[in-house]
């Protein structure tokens, strides 16, 4: 028991760490909310005309609420231009794309199917603007979203990268709500990491990028099968800087149901240990700042935490039932349940519990500034419960499935 109470105190003091640390940062930094605003903004004449890459696969019924999405934005239409790859779609995709063959703002490529990372480089060289945006084509996006992403370039020279804030958009199934609030914590987690400097990515759903600066690292790779977050590594890598535009808002939809969300998610946990093994040089390392020092390895280490937490918890529960069971067989039903009362004598106050407690709200705490720094008004606060009860069940599975398939490199299926 000794063994597992020092797993278990280790884990969860590391776990309430890193959150009063994402707090504290947040405090501390606060003030820097307000850099990258869009007062005194650069003249609409002024703004750099972007390319959007949008990679679509079986896309026909998201492209065209997609496009009107991005030529709806507050930007002038003659600097905003559109690449829509079809990517070897099985569907009628080209066939919607093709509506729009004559529209002046609006390219369109067909390829032979290779993958995201393969659509968003083969329009590459084609790129005659600045600044080129990667796009989800069953994305859509706030009006303003660009001119507030663009002006992170323009009040900072040094930035190579921004990426922007995606949300659920109207959650209708457990799941959807669940991810919901999850979305919501990562804009308050994406938006700490930035502002110490080393962020874990920029997502594909909705980022730009200096078209020289992409040129000069090579563009997109397979990233086993997480091309954003191979990306962001390798930027950060090599000195260009990246940042997080909390309040420039995407919206996706999410897997529908649980089944669809674990399978994403393997995807996903598998090209993030394997990514981070292939740039396991970076951790600890001085060189790239608190990408290496902080951000890899608490990564790293918040999918650990959540392994031993689960194990311990199903051993004490095995122990608990274990327990029951010889009560109930020598002692009958009666002695099973006792008299129950409640008398806070009994409360335990082990420092376990308090740890627990603090994890919870500070849980609580990160979600409601997720909620305020990306401006959710729906009083959905209801989804929370979804949140706790099925992430709650399910995360410790996929995260121990991703474990097993990065050691024996079992590349889980698209979809």
């Amino acid at each position: 028991m000794l063994i597992t109470d020092i797993l278990l105190y280790t884990t969860i003091f590391a776990s309430v760490y890193v959150q009063v640390l994402f707090l504290l940062s947040f405090f501390e930094k606060k003030e820097l909310l307000q850099k990258y605003n869009l007062n005194n903004i650069i003249n609409e004449n002024e703004l750099p005309p972007v390319t959007f890459l949008v990679p679509c696969w079986n896309e026909e019924k998201t492209i065209s609420k997609t496009i009107n999405s991005i030529k709806n934005l507050t930007y002038p239409a003659n600097k905003i231009f559109i690449h829509m790859i079809d990517d070897g779609s099985k569907d009628n995709t080209w066939k919607e794309l093709s509506k729009f063959s004559n529209d002046p703002q609006i390219s369109i490529f067909k390829k032979e199917n290779g993958g995201k990372f393969s659509a968003l480089n083969y329009s590459l060289p084609e790129v005659k603007t600045e600044f080129v945006a990667s796009f989800d084509a069953d994305t859509t996006i706030n009006e303003d979203a660009l001119l507030k992403i663009i002006s992170y370039f323009t009040k900072d020279k040094d930035i190579s990268a921004v990426g922007g804030s995606i949300l659920i958009k109207s959650p209708k199934t457990m799941a959807q709500k669940a991810q919901s609030v999850e979305y919501q914590m990562f804009s308050f987690s994406k938006k700490v990491l930035a502002l110490l400097g080393g962020p874990l990515v920029v997502p594909g759903a909705f980022s730009v990028f200096k078209i020289d600066t992409l040129r000069k690292v090579g563009g997109w790779k397979d990233g086993h099968g997480l091309e954003d977050l191979e990306l962001t590594y390798r930027m950060q890598v090599n000195g260009y800087k990246v940042e997080h535009s909390h309040d420039s808002i995407a919206f996706t939809t999410g897997p529908k149901t649980i089944r669809n969300l674990f399978t994403q998610r393997l995807r996903w946990g598998y090209g993030f240990l394997k990514n981070t093994k292939d740039y396991k040089s970076a951790i600890f390392n001085k060189k790239f700042g608190n990408f290496g020092i902080f951000t890899l390895p608490m990564s790293l280490m918040s999918y650990f935490i959540i392994v031993i937490v689960f194990g311990i918890s199903w051993y004490n529960i095995f122990l608990f039932l274990y327990d029951k069971f010889l009560v109930l067989k020598l002692l009958g039903v009666r002695a099973l349940f006792g008299h129950i009362s409640f008398n806070l004598f009994y409360f335990n106050t082990k420092a376990i519990v308090f740890l627990s407690i603090l994890t919870i709200i500070f849980f609580a705490i990160t979600i409601i500034f997720g909620r305020k720094i990306s401006n959710v008004r729906e009083k959905n606060f209801g989804h929370i419960f979804y949140f706790f009860i099925l992430y709650s069940l399910i995360v410790p599975f996929w995260v121990i499935k991703n474990i097993w398939n990065a050691l024996i490199s079992n590349r889980p299926a698209w979809r």
